[in-house]
């Protein structure tokens, strides 16, 4: 039987995508975002099947087995889905496609908003209120404003491509992943020398009343500081080093230095 379909329109889509807001609110260690996955593409659902009701409760069946992404890609994923229901293609190809894209659309995801955007975005909104200005938090709050509607841009995105994502994802997301992963290890790498306090005491002269960071200032400014977070990376990366460990010999250090009058 020949099941008619409706056409979404862009608003229906923008709907949707700002419901997505909503989608792990409803999350359960059983099905994860299953539930508020289904829930965001309802009224896309029922737009396309209209009054159809056998139509609609197949559809929704047809998400509600596990699922776990990244909430944005989440939202590309459900404009995906309902650009294949309208489209009228098979459910069990949809489920397919569904299951295997959640996990590679989460490490992307994750690259883009949580390894990238949040540590920039808290980095400089964080020095921008160590000097008392109340546009660290205002502006902090606008960016993740833009990156939560930004999922109705996902959502369209999802539904414009339709069954074309799979390829087009598969192709772009290790050059997406990591020019964003590039991105982030610059920018915090920039912002060291606000977050690390390292320098010798201006009092500490060596070879007939030479300063000793001054020596250090010349070579490179705030070479200390990054030479510091160098060997950090070293310890924990090569050495795997104990994280306990490694702050109680900052504390034992810093006390030591500070009580000789080094730094």
């Amino acid at each position: 039987m020949t099941v008619s379909r409706n056409k979404l329109t862009k608003q229906d889509i923008n709907k949707m995508s700002l419901y997505s807001v909503i989608e792990q609110s409803c999350f359960s260690f059983e099905r994860m975002q299953a539930a508020g996955f289904t829930l965001s593409m309802v009224p896309t659902f029922k737009k396309i099947y209209g009054d159809q009701k056998e139509e609609i409760a197949a559809a929704m069946m047809n998400n509600m087995d596990f699922i776990n992404t990244e909430p944005h890609m989440a939202t590309f994923l459900m404009g995906l889905i309902v650009s294949l229901e309208e489209a009228g293609e098979d459910r069990e190809m949809i489920k397919g496609i569904k299951t295997g894209l959640f996990g590679p659309l989460a490490g992307l995801g994750d690259a883009i908003f949580w390894f990238t955007l949040l540590p920039i975005s808290a980095a400089i909104c964080c020095s921008i209120a160590k000097d008392g200005s109340v546009l660290g938090p205002l502006l902090y709050i606008g960016i993740w404003f833009v990156a939560a509607i930004s999922r109705i841009w996902f959502g369209r995105l999802g539904y414009t491509l339709g069954v074309n994502a799979v390829s087009t994802i598969s192709e772009n997301a290790n050059a997406i992943t990591k020019a964003a992963g590039i991105l982030g290890v610059m920018v915090v790498g920039g912002l060291i020398p606000s977050y690390v306090s390292l320098e010798f005491a201006k009092k500490l002269t060596v070879a007939g009343g030479v300063n000793v960071q001054g020596v250090f200032d010349g070579i490179l400014p705030n070479v200390l500081p990054l030479g510091f977070v160098f060997l950090l990376y070293w310890l924990f990366k090569k050495k795997n080093a104990n994280v306990i460990v490694i702050i109680l010999g900052i504390i034992v250090f810093s006390i030591g230095m500070s009580y000789l009058g080094w730094m």
